[in-house]
């Protein structure tokens, strides 16, 4: 996604007022910050959106829409609170596609490999914490074409064909348009090979199914070989396959989400291996270099999230603004499987989620701003914005959450 910004596309100047008040030691105030903040994101709910539900400015932006879901999925089950569960599965039933794995018609033309990534994300969060399935659709087997573990898989299973497909350059790698006609097509960036890494790795964690785990250390390998992830674990945003070049060069821009993408997939691997010290480094050293990059604005402000190379500039578009739902989401959810860097991880939640409750001083406390570090609402707000900002603070959460399911019985591709 990362597509050039809509710049303050969806910019809110609302009236400002009394920030929101959480304690982030105190269940009942972060799931009442939490709360607030769900309803600032859901005044983009659009029941008529073709682009997943939810108000969007432009088609392509429909990966958004499935990160939204995603984020009021943790918020559903973190808070039992049901307000927006109907809403939820409404959404994705209407969004896993004619073949059960999220390629809907409606995205023809628009839909990407990290795009698809997002919406199964929803699935495989579903699936670890049992979560209300969807009407089913009978299989004839006496299982349902679209259960929770259906929809993941099948969206592995075609991640995997396009791997395969792709092969021909760099010895591997998902691109990130898997249509011929646009132009990212030949690129191989790390937000669709982290999201690949993840799901698989999710999988293996889930299945105890050997094979998912093969596919996620390759995916990781081959990640390490073609630099995104570099020696000392920062996360570059893609590389070129196209005019020779054959993955020989990465970029330099580091975003969230990549890094975030591959931490969690490592967290997971972790979980699976029954605690690999191999997977723990690597969890640590993802750990690390996101939070080298990614918190501390200001001298002021250590341990406050931000996203590094847009937000200081005030320049972060559409999909930008998003992008620290993502690390917030993932840090949570890595400090559950591996208690190493729990306290590490909290510590880097609670002032982050403190700072952004003091920017959500906008509309009664439900609209928040982009920048933690103000101490209030710095005017600018949209729906990544408001996700980010509720996945920072329900994360605080993510620690009495269900422990995460895992099959009955080991699964087979």
């Amino acid at each position: 996604m990362n597509r050039l910004p809509v710049v303050l596309a969806g910019v809110i100047f609302a009236l400002c007022g009394a920030a929101l008040e959480i304690h982030v030691d105190n269940e009942d105030s972060i799931k009442a910050a939490a709360s607030e903040v769900a309803k600032g994101l859901y005044v983009y709910h659009d029941a008529s959106s073709t682009v997943g539900d939810f108000k969007q400015p432009q088609p392509w932006f429909w990966w958004l829409s499935g990160n939204g879901w995603n984020g009021l999925l943790d918020y559903t089950v973190y808070t039992n609170d049901t307000t927006y569960q109907a809403d939820l599965l409404t959404a994705l039933a209407e969004n896993i596609g004619p073949n059960n794995d999220f390629v809907p018609p409606e995205q023809a033309g628009w839909e990407a490999n990290d795009d698809q990534m997002y919406w199964v994300y929803n699935a495989l969060t579903a699936l670890e914490y049992n979560f209300t399935a969807l009407p089913c659709k009978p299989s004839g087997s006496g299982g349902c074409l679209n259960s929770w573990l259906a929809l993941s898989t099948n969206a592995f299973n075609l991640f995997a064909h396009r791997w395969n497909l792709d092969s021909g350059t760099c010895n591997g790698g998902l691109k990130w348009q898997y249509d011929r006609s646009k132009s990212g097509y030949y690129y191989k960036n790390a937000v669709t090979n982290g999201g690949f890494f993840q799901t698989a790795a999710r999988l293996a964690r889930y299945t105890n199914n050997q094979t998912y785990a093969e596919w996620a250390t390759k995916i990781w390998d081959w990640s390490v070989g073609v630099r995104l992830v570099s020696a000392e674990y920062h996360v570059y945003d893609g590389t070129w396959d196209d005019q020779g070049r054959n993955c020989s060069g990465v970029s330099g821009d580091e975003w969230s989400y990549n890094v975030a993408s591959y931490l969690h997939g490592a967290a997971q691997m972790f979980a699976f291996t029954n605690g690999s010290a191999l997977w723990e480094e690597r969890v640590k050293g993802l750990l690390a270099a996101a939070t080298s990059t990614f918190f501390g604005p200001t001298a002021e402000a250590q341990g406050v999230m931000f996203e590094r190379k847009c937000e200081l500039a005030g320049t972060c578009g559409t999909d930008q603004t998003s992008f620290k739902s993502s690390l917030s989401r993932w840090l949570g959810k890595t400090a559950v499987l591996v208690p190493s860097v729990r306290e590490t991880i909290l510590d880097l939640l609670k002032t982050s989620a403190k700072g952004a409750a003091a920017a959500c001083s906008g509309n009664g406390g439900s609209t928040c701003g982009m920048k933690w570090y103000t101490g209030g609402f710095d005017g600018q707000s949209d729906f990544g914005v408001e996700l980010s900002a509720l996945e920072v603070v329900q994360s605080l959460l993510v620690l009495g959450a269900p422990e995460l399911a895992v099959a009955s019985s080991p699964d087979s591709i």
